[in-house]
């Protein structure tokens, strides 16, 4: 269950300290990070060694101002900011915390109430922001944080900088989970946890292959989430250069994304599913005629259930444009195991199973799929590095061979627990098993199965529903949902069970440009008409009666800061959906 290669480290290299001055020392005038604005044009790029001076020049600044040990928050959008403020913190000996800022989505006071969730838990003693959101009311509703712009920190402060002897066991940020199943909390990870997942992701995008000049990711998912770290960590690792993006030129202008790979001829650059499927969409043929996606050596897919379809439409879509089928890695990985978990793949690796659907939902058995029977497509999420140990696990012991159990993990990249929370620690890393006595293993809170060395994930245990003895998977229901009718925004639904009888209800916003009429022989589609085919395709595909289908309008679905659906903040919506549904 171990990635081709064993896990290399550089040597010397113990904490995110040693690991920016040993880049800038060995290769100083090489790019480092490269800021692009929502066009796709270039803002700012800075070389190792610029980068390094601009580290020192702001950690200096922050010794002036807090303590070793002290929570920094990095209130700060995608770009060299940002790069400068993470590695500051470490140089000062601050513990990070990225976290979103106030107009990251929708308009800045829907993520207010995160925010202030982060401050209280945190307790941070200094925030490095922009000056736009160091001047405003909501940063100032945050409390008594010391705002630091981080663009306006004087040159020449380097030469005051003092090593501070950060270790590799010093907590180097708190990642806050997405709260996707559950109030965010502060994943604690130390500078090991962080560098032994960059050395495996390192492995899993054979960085080794390239030429450190040559090696660039192309990244537009938001830095203070898990995934995006990572990239941006993981560009660095190997001694490449990180390009960041904002997260809204994907959403407003897909092909600036794929535009960017081609142009900065990037070896890696990932997304969860809909980032794939937006440019399916989206991308003209004219625009594909502009790309050049051969050098594109690994497109990791993670963050949500992969799809089996979403890859072969975006292969097929793109192989005008050179890109390779075997440039997909689908993975898997969580905020608590910093982000990377498995993903690694053998040429002769299957990329999926089928699986018969009535074995797997009534009885966990993972039985071939038949002929004429109802079967589920279940993606394969890679192999498991050779630093971290995955096992499948129920009722406390490892499930047999053939069922389906929960995702544990232990190894060098998985935290030490939660910020200031004993007991959720306990709950979440205090899994023991036998062969392995003294190890806390992570309950990942994901049902999956290993398979000829690959990590297979069916969805949240949360999340289940569970009709009649049998178990269903929100992400098949909704998927389900979104092909029932055209006027079903894709990827805009959430599933779930509701009421003291369990009955399964749907939330689903609309497609953009669709107007849902509940009068009869209205303007726009009739409501009845949509419900009906919702109904009708659920009880078709799963046997399943929806007893209650909301619809809203776009934009009305509780999401992430990441994006992703809140199936249990939707079900808040029923029965009327509030103030966004139609």
């Amino acid at each position: 269950m171990t990635s081709r290669h064993p896990i290399q480290v550089h040597e010397g290299v113990g904490t995110l300290v040693d690991l920016l001055r040993h880049q800038a020392a060995n290769r100083p005038d090489q790019p480092a990070c490269t800021e692009l604005d929502s066009h796709g044009e270039e803002v700012l790029t800075l070389t190792y060694a610029q980068l390094e001076e601009r580290v020192r020049d702001t950690a200096a600044l922050l010794q002036q101002t807090a303590q070793p040990g002290d929570r920094a928050m990095l209130m700060l959008p995608n770009g060299v900011d940002f790069v400068v403020a993470f590695f500051a913190c470490a140089y000062a000996g601050l513990v990070a915390v990225p976290s979103p800022a106030p107009d990251a989505i929708h308009g800045g006071k829907r993520t207010l109430g995160r925010l202030g969730g982060i401050v209280k838990d945190a307790d941070p003693a200094v925030v490095l922001t922009t000056a736009e959101h160091a001047e405003s009311s909501l940063v100032a509703d945050l409390g008594s944080v010391e705002p630091i712009v981080v663009a306006d920190v004087p040159e020449g402060l380097a030469g005051l900088w003092r090593d501070p002897g950060v270790r590799p066991s010093d907590p180097a940020f708190l990642q806050y989970t997405s709260g996707s199943t559950s109030a965010p909390k502060g994943v604690v990870l130390s500078h090991g946890n962080v560098l032994a997942n960059a050395a495996a992701i390192a492995v899993l995008v054979e960085a080794p292959a390239c030429d450190p000049a040559d090696f660039c990711v192309v990244s537009w998912l938001p830095v203070f989430h898990d995934m995006g770290l990572a990239q941006l960590i993981g560009g660095l690792y190997p001694g490449g250069r990180a390009v960041l993006l904002p997260p809204m030129a994907l959403l407003m202008r897909p092909f600036v994304w794929l535009d960017a790979i081609s142009r900065f001829r990037a070896w890696v650059s990932s997304a969860p599913n809909f980032a794939y499927e937006l440019c399916v969409a989206k991308i003209t043929e004219e625009q594909k005629a502009r790309l050049d996606l051969s050098p594109w050596r690994v497109a990791l897919n993670g963050a949500e259930p992969v799809r089996h379809g979403t890859l072969t439409a975006f292969m097929s879509a793109f192989a005008g444009a050179g890109f390779s089928p075997a440039t997909f890695r689908p993975c898997y990985g969580l905020a608590e195991a910093v982000v990377y978990v498995s993903g690694a793949r053998l040429p002769d690796d299957a990329r999926h199973v089928d699986l018969d659907a009535s074995a797997l939902a009534e009885r966990g058995e993972l039985v071939a799929a038949r002929p004429g029977h109802p079967s589920r497509q279940v993606v394969a999420c890679g192999r498991v590095p050779a630093n971290l140990d995955v096992r499948i696990v129920a009722a406390g012991v490892p499930a047999p061979e053939g069922l389906v159990g929960e995702v544990w993990v232990a190894g060098d990249s998985v935290s030490s627990g939660y910020w200031r929370q004993p007991e959720a620690t306990e709950a979440r890393f205090g899994g023991t098993l036998e062969d392995r006595p003294g190890v806390g293993f992570l309950k990942t809170g994901d049902l999956g199965f290993l398979r000829d060395g690959q990590l297979y994930v069916l969805g949240r245990i949360d999340d289940l529903i569970i009709v009649d003895g049998r178990n269903h998977y929100p992400s098949d229901i909704e998927r389900t949902v979104s092909a029932a009718h055209p006027a079903v925004g894709p990827d805009c639904v959430a599933a779930f069970q509701y009421g003291d009888d369990g009955r399964l209800g749907v939330v689903a916003e609309t497609a953009r440009q669709v107007r849902v009429s509940r009068v009869p022989g209205g303007d726009g589609v009739a409501f009845d008409e949509v419900v009906a085919a919702v109904r009708r395709a659920v009880a078709d595909e799963h046997q399943l009666h929806v007893a209650s289908v909301t619809l809203l309008r776009p934009g009305g679905l509780p999401r992430t800061t990441s994006g992703k659906v809140q199936r249990k903040r939707s079900r808040e919506l029923l029965p009327d959906g509030g103030p966004k549904a139609w």
